[in-house]
């Protein structure tokens, strides 16, 4: 039965003093929870309570243990009230296929006539082509009855460019029959749309939009990879609801594709969980303003304080990146309070469900309801907090400092570590160690005072970039054939790709790239890393760069790229560039210094540290970045090193038989003369 409005007052006044009681419910133990939080209520009545960054960060993921307490120490039914769940990434917009899609062209432009087939309202069209590269303006309009035609948005730039894409023309929630966009083709190469998609609104259309609130998300790092630029964002907080990352970027014109991700460990192996992804644009349409897309959405609550933004650059320089903003969606807390006085916000108790009150039937007529906004006071702990023990025993010890001791006479290379301030550290692993240690870095140790500092092996889909110098070396025999020799940095340093440049405006070629390596009987080999065709046009958008994957680690210090030319002229190979994987130790010091690194031991087995019980709490934990001591010089890598001792080793054995085969022969009695 539907309750007539003036009597919802005088029945949620009812519900409310029913539930406040909470009959029959154990009483609450308030030294279970951690932390507290004074609430000042000045009159009874429904009160709605506006929670800061530090009940995020004190609560558990997902809130489900926060409690109010009265002015009497008892617990009062509360409605956690927040528009959307976070405890998992948004789900992609919902994409209907329209009923029909007719493209036609029309002189300078081509009309992409939609029939939606639908009467919700409508969030944006979408549309589809598999043109790599082109940057154009569309005009959107819609229309009942397809004759009629009423204008939503000109010049809307649509691209797609080097990862980056913008396709979506927003229709803010107007229903239509008819969609209408029309391609302005003048001055560019008219391209095909196959198809396109009708994205609804995900829910009923509200006369306002919930109000974000912003918080600052502090850079605490900035690193540029191989085309690719990551910021480590801090925020006040963990659990904090995320809705957006709005970026200040000071360059004028730009496109570029960024996603969002956490840090996370998966059946102890460290990795990275993306939780939000999107294009950030500022670009600008001949005779129209300049257009931005500033603002990435996120809708998600991290259970950690970092987040990782990757902006994928490609062959453009890094942005200027002058600030993050987050913008949090609203949750409350509501409540009645039967009295005035100070009540109390608990929060900090691994082990508390969420609870469940009668006041979630009533939830849409308490959000209705008016009610008193008050803000939490500081943060206390309590001070006889006493976690309740369960069958699963207490809680995890902290992060071991310490493993197993380890005589390192049989590692080659020992490097210190430098350490800035005590915690949780981040070793970067440079070329000296990657090219130095076995493939799989099993023979990798960190010491401190002869034991064994325990990490955890962090490998992200990460790579640094090094340029080669490529020396033409042309051979006498094959004079048709374009040959340069790329020296290396480091003997034995794990590739994985290498990038070549060329500003030849037209060239089809075939390239080789490999290495000259020996036998073990003397003979002289080429190992191919890597082949492939490279051709290029002069038409606009078309790269100057080739990448090539290389699936062996390269034995020497040198490579060798050729390609024939036939009856063309030789192309001219204006930068190269290569790429290793980054890999990465974490680990916890309470010191300074005292740390070093070794690696060198072809022996070595894999290491095996309790650390990876808490390998998830490690990875989650804000890090300093450590570095390591320049490589030793009289080495270039481990590797060499170990042959070297090897070598020396043999050639001591071998003199110390000759020696003894020496002393043998004189003490043997001489043969009878004949």
């Amino acid at each position: 039965m539907r309750i007539p409005p003036r009597l919802r007052p005088k029945r949620l006044a009812l519900l409310l003093a029913a539930a406040t009681t909470l009959p029959g419910v154990a009483a609450l133990a308030p030294t279970e929870w951690r932390h507290r939080q004074p609430l000042e209520v000045t009159a009874p009545g429904l009160v709605q309570v506006a929670l800061p960054p530090a009940s995020f960060d004190a609560a558990q993921p997902g809130l489900a243990d926060l409690r109010i307490l009265g002015p009497d120490g008892r617990e009062i039914a509360s409605l956690l009230d927040r528009e959307l769940r976070f405890d998992q990434p948004a789900p992609a917009p919902r994409r209907l296929r329209p009923r029909a899609f007719t493209p036609a062209p029309a002189g300078d432009t081509t009309q992409l006539l939609i029939e939606t087939g639908t009467d919700a309202p409508l969030a944006a069209i979408e549309l589809e082509t598999a043109v790599p590269y082109f940057f154009k303006a569309a005009h959107a309009d819609i229309s009942d009855d397809g004759r009629e035609w009423q204008s939503v948005d000109a010049a809307v730039p649509i691209f797609r460019q080097f990862g980056a894409e913008q396709l979506r023309l927003p229709l803010a929630g107007r229903r239509a029959a008819y969609v209408r966009i029309t391609i302005d083709e003048y001055r560019s190469r008219p391209i095909t749309f196959s198809g396109a998609g009708v994205i609804p609104l995900p829910g009923p259309v509200a006369a306002t939009q919930p109000i974000t609130t912003p918080v600052d998300a502090a850079v605490s790092r900035r690193e540029e990879f191989a085309g690719e630029t990551v910021l480590t964002l801090t925020l006040p907080g963990r659990n904090l609801p995320v809705a957006a990352l709005a970026f200040e970027v000071t360059d004028a014109l730009f496109m570029r594709r960024v996603s969002v991700a956490i840090r996370e460990a998966r059946g102890g192996v460290p990795g990275e969980r993306t939780l939000a992804a999107g294009t950030l644009y500022r670009v600008a349409l001949e005779g129209s303003p300049a257009r931005a897309q500033l603002e990435l959405p996120v809708d998600f609550a991290p259970d950690t304080r970092e987040l990782l933004v990757h902006i994928h650059n490609g062959d453009s320089p890094p942005l200027g990146i002058a600030g993050v903003q987050a913008r949090l969606q609203p949750v409350h807390l509501r409540f009645n309070a039967t009295v005035a006085g100070t009540h109390q916000l608990l929060s900090g108790n691994p082990q508390a469900e969420a609870p469940r009150y009668d006041l979630a039937a009533f939830a849409a007529e308490m959000r209705r309801a008016a009610a008193v906004t008050i803000e939490p006071g500081p943060l206390t702990d309590i001070p006889d907090y006493h976690p309740r023990e369960t069958l699963a025993g207490p809680p995890l010890p902290d992060v071991p400092l310490t493993g197993a001791p380890l005589d390192a006479s049989d590692w080659s290379v020992r490097r210190a570590v430098r350490i800035d301030k005590p915690g949780v550290q981040e070793l970067e692993l440079d070329a000296a160690a990657l090219a130095g240690a076995r493939p799989n870095l099993e023979d990798v140790r960190l010491l401190r005072d002869g034991h064994q500092v325990p990490y955890v092996l962090e490998q992200p889909a990460l790579a640094r970039a090094i340029p080669l110098a490529a020396v033409s070396e042309p051979d006498a025999k094959r004079p048709g054939v374009s040959r340069w020799r790329l020296a290396l940095p480091r003997a034995g340093l794990p590739l994985r790709r290498v990038i070549l440049t060329s500003r030849t405006p037209l060239f089809s070629r075939t390239l080789r790239l490999y290495e000259k390596l020996t036998t073990a009987e003397g003979r002289a080999i080429e190992h191919t890393l890597a082949t492939g065709d490279w051709s290029r046009t002069p038409d606009p958008g078309v790269p100057e760069s080739r990448a090539f994957d290389i699936g062996d680690r390269p034995q020497g210090d040198a490579l060798w790229l050729e390609t024939e030319n036939g009856d063309n002229a030789p192309i001219a190979l204006d930068a190269v560039q290569a790429t290793y994987p980054v890999a990465r130790l974490i680990f916890k010091t309470d010191a300074t210094d005292g740390i070093a690194l070794v690696y060198g031991n072809p022996a070595a087995l894999a290491p095996h540290y309790d650390l990876s019980l808490v390998s998830s709490r490690l990875l989650t934990a804000p890090r300093a970045a450590s570095a390591l001591e320049a490589a030793p010089a009289t080495a270039a890598s481990g590797r060499a090193s170990w042959l070297h001792s090897n070598a020396v080793f043999w050639a001591a054995l071998s003199l110390v038989v000759v020696v003894l085969l020496v002393v043998v022969a004189k003490l043997l009695p001489k043969p009878p003369a004949a």
